[in-house]
């Protein structure tokens, strides 16, 4: 495991050959597979459905294909879905309006954290879910999960709490609207994208043919934030929005290093002492701003991407195999 996870964060000079890569691989799969094939006999024994089976090892192998920061990402989309799953259940609604909606006429301060997992309307969900696959998974790959959890429940945090504060001086008690959904935080992961890539574009839904430019486009949308809590907009929560993308911006320029990297040290000093984690190291970050070609733009060193890709095909037929093996089992 210790060489997969060094060619994913070393440099292109540093990396392992695709020789290495696959032997380690190969490795980790046989591992894996093992431990899925002891599932697989529990299952028989319980007598679950084979076609059941099936759709559990696919989904489990598809699992083990994804990088570390999809899978990170999957499981912040499977708890927003859980939520947006229990919104369409009326028996839930009054648990639901008063757990997972922040309401800054309330006493309830949690809510600051569970109305950032809350959405009502597939609309605003499915939008949420496009908005953080496409632009938290490079940011996981930058800054490793801890820290990339810790910033995305922080600037989710923040922006809740600009938007109750805000609110709670501009607006009559009487006119207060609850509000919910994880758009300051995603406005966070946008904003510290556009400063670690200022040269990738992005592609509006609506305008699939245009490439924009990040800092570009998160410039329109903080603009139109000023302007929709100037008129007293109702739709989006500006407040919420604008205070995201300031802390994004604020954390890339400077929070690695007054906040992060100290914080990092105090926990591992701690560990040492009281060993609760065992000998857990976090997980390599590189917070500064990449140089070269934008990942999103997927521009990279030709002859080490087909290297690369080269290895990555053998592992998949490696895959493919273990697959029809399972697929016979059900013939």
């Amino acid at each position: 495991m210790k060489r997969i996870q060094a060619w994913r964060s070393s440099s292109r000079s540093e990396r392992p050959s695709a020789r290495e890569f696959v032997q380690a691989q190969s490795e980790i799969l046989q591992e894996q597979w093992s431990d899925l094939l002891e599932r697989y006999r529990w299952i028989q024994q319980i007598g679950i459905p084979v076609e059941i089976q099936k759709t559990l090892f696919m989904i489990r192998s598809r699992w083990m294909e994804f990088s570390p920061g999809e899978r990170t990402v999957w499981s912040l989309i499977a708890i927003n879905s859980v939520v947006f799953g229990a919104w369409q259940v009326p028996r839930l609604a009054p648990f639901m309006q008063k757990w997972f909606m922040h309401d800054p006429s309330s006493t309830r301060s949690i809510t600051l954290l569970t109305s950032m997992f809350s959405h009502q309307h597939f609309w605003h969900f499915g939008l949420n879910m496009f908005a953080l696959h496409s632009f938290a998974v490079p940011l996981h790959d930058q800054m490793g999960m801890e820290q990339f959890l810790a910033f995305y429940l922080t600037t989710g945090v923040t922006a809740s709490l600009a938007s109750h504060l805000f609110t709670v001086a501009r607006v009559p008690w009487a006119k207060m609207i609850p509000s919910l959904g994880a758009s300051g935080a995603l406005f966070g992961c946008i904003s510290s994208t556009a400063y670690m890539y200022p040269d990738a574009s992005v592609y509006i839904i609506f305008l699939p043919f245009l490439p924009i430019k990040i800092p570009v486009a998160l410039g329109a949308m903080m603009g139109l934030d000023l302007v929709g809590i100037l008129k007293n907009w109702k739709m989006f929560d500006h407040y919420a929005h604008l205070a995201g993308s300031t802390f994004g911006l604020a954390y890339m320029y400077a929070g690695k290093d007054l906040v992060w990297t100290p914080l990092q040290q105090m926990a591992i000093e701690f560990n040492k002492d009281a060993k609760l984690f065992g000998k857990w190291t976090p997980t390599e970050t590189k917070v500064a701003r990449p140089r070269g070609p934008s990942v999103i733009e997927v521009a990279s060193d030709n002859s080490h991407d087909s290297e690369e890709r080269s290895a990555k095909d053998l592992v998949q037929a490696r895959l493919d195999r273990v697959k029809g093996w399972w697929n016979s089992k059900g013939n």
